[in-house]
């Protein structure tokens, strides 16, 4: 099981604009911590600084352990895993290659890369969509290709020993049966061990957290419990 994860005055600015600031917080592993606010409250921020995402205006230190996180090879070699908000898939590749691509450049090899990709497709109700174009398909089936992808990338960090998996807004376009499925496999991956940072509005989604970091306007007002 991964260690604590440590922000310490973590803020995040945009030239003049604040976006996140002095948040102090710790996750831990073997739990979902959701990270809520209003849209603009920094949420996305937040989850950019600790990927490692961000190529400045980032101040603050991010640990897991003893390890420092500043930038998106730190973040990786920390273990951390991104389902971005909007999918992010590569619009030429089939929603298999979408998953198995990420795997093989993660050092896995192409046939375990894609019967993961399979069953990770099969995890979000996707299963006969893998030989779809990205282009093909609707947001919603978007949004679970890059869930799909973000719960097999996991599963190659736990192996190795560590993971922070940062899910941004991962629910937002689905249906209300295949939101509680989605949710049920993020919990998975923290009971197996791993961090779970999940960014969200929604407050049935939030209801299952462990603890909560509330932001509003870029501060941090509630780290429960």
């Amino acid at each position: 099981m991964s260690e604590d994860l440590v922000l310490e005055d973590v803020a995040v600015r945009y030239g003049d604009v604040v976006a996140v600031e002095g948040v102090r917080a710790v996750a831990r592993p073997g739990e979902i911590t959701a990270v809520t606010g209003h849209s603009g409250a920094g949420k996305t921020s937040l989850l950019w600084a600790v990927g490692g995402l961000l190529e400045s205006g980032s101040s603050g230190r991010i640990r897991l352990g003893e390890r420092q996180i500043g930038d998106e090879a730190s973040s990786r070699d920390a273990g951390a895993v991104f389902i971005p908000q909007g999918s992010a898939l590569a619009e030429v590749l089939t929603a298999r290659d979408n998953i198995a691509v990420p795997l093989v450049g993660a050092g896995m090899s192409g046939g375990d890369a894609g019967a993961a990709a399979d069953g990770a497709l099969a995890s979000v109700g996707l299963h006969e969509h893998g030989g779809h174009l990205a282009e093909e398909l609707s947001g919603g089936q978007r949004q679970r290709v890059a869930v799909a992808r973000g719960l097999a990338l996991s599963s190659l960090r736990l192996a190795a020993g560590s993971l922070v998996l940062l899910a941004d807004e991962p629910t937002s376009e689905l249906d209300h049966d295949t939101r509680e499925q989605v949710v049920v496999l993020l919990q998975d991956v923290a009971r197996r061990g791993g961090i779970v940072l999940l960014a969200t509005h929604d407050p049935e989604v939030a209801e299952v957290a462990a603890a909560r970091w509330h932001l509003d306007d870029g501060h941090l007002q509630t780290a429960l419990p």
